[in-house]
């Protein structure tokens, strides 16, 4: 939009001069004054379109956002066959003992340092999402089980790292779905995979303790 008031902004300048051979400067002022609010115009624009895609505390994707765009992502992959898209559900474990323990800022910012691990860990072309709460959903579109077995080792290792920096013990638990392997249905996809996080998490549970120090 800033763009646009500026083109205005200098066909108006063009055109004054041509027709009257000299520029006013109560003109000039008026015209600076109009490119200057077009420029604010423009950039509350681009902060609502951010804020209406992306997750004001992570900086991921939202939820409104990814919803939005799976079916055009699987009706593109129908369109081209043989190809597949996988959602990885995943869950940081035992999260509201962090904030129990060390407060809300502390979790926080915990769930700032594991977006930015996920982030870290996807490849060009997938998608990191705020799926709610202390839950994140990552979009993968054509990677086979070898990849996606090599991204959630990458994200254990990425992990620790970040549990050193914030002296925590941080654990994640992962579920996950591919189309059309696993159903051609969105909601039945993220519920499998939703549910192969469950298992994970409450096999976890009973395995062994996850301690906050």
């Amino acid at each position: 939009m800033s763009i646009l008031a500026l083109i205005s902004w200098l066909f108006l300048i063009i055109y004054y001069y041509f027709v009257h051979g000299n520029m006013d400067k109560v003109y000039v002022v008026v015209a600076v004054a109009y490119i200057l609010f077009g420029w604010w115009l423009g950039k509350q624009y681009d902060i609502a379109m951010f804020y209406s895609e992306k997750d004001s505390l992570t900086q991921v994707y939202n939820r409104r956002f990814i919803l939005d765009m799976l079916p055009k992502l699987l009706s593109k992959i129908d369109r081209r066959k043989k190809e597949s898209l996988t959602l990885l559900i995943v869950d940081v474990d035992r999260f509201k003992e962090i904030n129990d323990t060390y407060g809300h800022n502390k979790g926080d910012f915990v769930l700032k340092s594991i977006s930015d691990v996920l982030r870290a860990c996807i490849r060009e072309g997938d998608f990191v999402v705020r799926w709610g709460g202390d839950e994140f959903l990552i979009v993968a579109p054509n990677v086979d089980k070898k990849s996606t077995v090599t991204m959630i080792n990458h994200i254990e290792v990425q992990l620790k790292e970040a549990s050193r920096n914030l002296q925590l013990t941080l654990s994640l638990s992962i579920g996950v779905a591919t189309y059309p392997e696993d159903s051609t249905n969105i909601d039945e996809l993220i519920k499998i995979a939703d549910n192969k996080m469950y298992v994970s998490k409450l096999a976890k549970r009973r395995n062994s303790e996850v301690t906050f120090t």
